[in-house]
């Protein structure tokens, strides 16, 4: 969704499967949610202390690449969080 932020949508890959398997698409926001905040903050930081959920970023190191970070960001070059370590 965030690279689509541009204007150019990302176009249906293969709109017949989609309609040849009856799949429905139903959006999720997490802010609709806010009871189950905690208990999902517990379980998740539990499972990355232990190693068992594994997560990605991409680091564009020192405040000069920042703004080559943020363009990367909107056009998907980044894989999982974009951050800009100052230090």
């Amino acid at each position: 969704m965030i690279a689509g932020y541009d204007g150019i949508p990302a176009p249906l890959a293969n709109p017949g499967l989609i309609l040849r398997s009856r799949l429905t698409m139903q959006g999720f926001i997490v802010f609709e949610h806010p009871d189950a905040w905690p208990p999902a903050l517990a379980e998740l930081s539990e499972l990355v202390a232990t190693k068992q959920l594994h997560y990605r970023e991409t680091i564009a190191h020192g405040l000069e690449r920042a703004p080559d970070a943020f363009p990367g960001l909107l056009k998907g070059c980044n894989f999982g969080k974009q951050l800009v370590q100052l230090v």
